[in-house]
């Protein structure tokens, strides 16, 4: 397909009624939930002065995803996702209003705004899954991968945007009116909602086992699917451990960079944060307007240009220089959050592909959760330096792992292969035919 046409393409995909409003929706949706992340934690340190307090919050964050991926999956396979959205923005609106009127009326304690926090991330940890597993019901196969590349711009503009505008809002006024400010972005996405149409699979119609040993045999069942019913969703499930492990320690380090290397100190983390979010926002824009043929083949190009940037990255010492790498390492990096989702939602079948998504947020988080708590620990040992090179080096290597799951799921004969053709199918040498969703899986 031409650009021209890929252009009228992705204006289609805009100006159709029920992506349209999900899309905007989401971006409203976005922009509050990095308006929170701003005002949540200034509000908790005026609140307790107590840093020890905010990283609390960060674990609170960070926690339901992982605590209730199994029960959130087959919540969402049985459920209606646009009905799911729609009270999850609605719940998640709510509680975050509750928060300036408690301490508005002096009856806001701690323990109070820590659980208050944990279901604010427990609906949040529904919304992701429900949004991803909506598309393929709104969106034919071709254009799946513009649809899930502008779906992250959202994120993106939320990314850049919202905390910006959050720091701007909170130094004018104050944190409890952007509080306020926030929860109502989530009830105007779920307004947004309210007008959309699904066409929802007649899988929802299944009869399902009831009680909690029926709850945990669809549990079962999604997560052998992952891992033992397909070799691709294997890959695709390392892929995104992989990404976590990369991009989760990423604005960690960024800071460091700017401040024992370039001694920019916080403006020039703020600079080098900002250019990684355009890169992200470019490259979104990119496969919108011109979405690949074979995805594993620019997932792994992804991984191998952000290698090679980061290892640059580790022998600049100029300003300029780093927020040039950092933008394009930025848009090689991003291209594989929407190109995994795009496989997932034409390979997993629709019965399952809520426990398939929530199942791969679990690799992703560990994998992110891990690098956090890995790499940082690490500048302090030998050297931020150091540390970028062996980021540069997990990223050369998972070029080589994904050109390999690919190569093992093209020929059906597993990862194990005489060294010549190993070595083949790690650099992207594989001369098979093309990928095609099988279907049977989707069924």
């Amino acid at each position: 397909m031409s650009f021209i046409a890929n252009i009228r393409e992705s204006k289609d995909l805009l100006v159709e009624r029920n992506f349209g409003l999900l899309l905007l929706g989401q971006l409203v949706s976005q922009l509050g939930e990095n308006l929170n992340k701003v005002a949540l934690f200034w509000f908790v340190y005026l609140f307790t002065k107590s840093p020890e307090a905010m990283i609390v919050v960060g674990v609170l964050q960070t926690l339901p995803p992982m605590l209730f991926f199994w029960a959130n999956g087959v919540m969402l396979d049985r459920c209606p996702k646009r009905n799911v959205m729609i009270a999850v923005d609605a719940v998640r609106g709510l509680l975050v209003l509750l928060v300036p009127v408690l301490y508005a009326t002096h009856q806001l304690s701690l323990p109070v705004l820590y659980l208050l926090v944990f279901f604010i991330a427990t609906a949040s940890g529904i919304f992701g899954p429900a949004l991803y597993s909506a598309i393929p019901l709104m969106v034919a196969e071709p254009r799946r991968v513009s649809a899930n590349a502008l779906m992250q711009t959202t994120g993106q503009v939320g990314i850049l945007v919202g905390p910006l505008l959050g720091g701007l809002l909170s130094a004018l006024y104050n944190p409890v009116f952007v509080m306020v400010a926030n929860g109502a972005t989530f009830l105007v996405s779920a307004l947004f909602l309210l007008f959309i149409r699904i066409r929802e699979s007649r899988e929802g119609e299944r009869t399902h086992a009831s009680g909690v040993a029926g709850i945990l045999q669809e549990v079962s069942e999604g997560v052998r699917f992952v891992f033992s019913g397909d070799r691709l969703l294997l890959g695709l499930f390392v892929i995104m451990t992989l990404y976590g492990l990369i991009t989760g320690p990423v604005t960690i380090l960024l800071p460091v960079l700017s401040h024992a290397v370039l001694h920019a100190g916080s403006k020039g983390f703020g600079m080098l944060l900002s250019a990684y979010g355009v890169g992200m926002l470019l490259a979104s824009l990119a496969l919108t307007v011109r979405p690949p043929q074979n995805l594993f083949r620019w997932i792994a190009g992804g991984f191998l240009s952000g290698g090679v940037l980061i290892l640059l990255l580790s022998a600049s010492r100029a300003m300029p220089a780093d927020l040039l790498l950092v933008a394009l390492f930025g848009m090689g990096v991003s291209v594989v959050n929407p190109l995994v989702h795009t496989l997932l939602q034409n390979h997993a079948p629709s019965r399952l592909l809520s426990r398939v998504l929530t199942t791969m947020s679990l690799g992703f988080l560990g994998g992110a959760i891990l690098g956090m708590a890995g790499l940082p620990s690490l500048v302090s040992v030998v050297g931020i330096r150091t540390v970028l090179m062996l980021l540069g080096g997990v990223l050369v290597l998972s070029w080589g792992a994904v050109n390999l799951i690919e190569a093992g799921h093209r020929s059906g004969s597993g990862f194990i292969r005489p060294l010549p053709g190993f070595l083949a199918a790690c650099a992207g040498l594989s001369t098979t035919g093309p990928l095609r969703p099988r279907k049977e899986n989707r069924e």
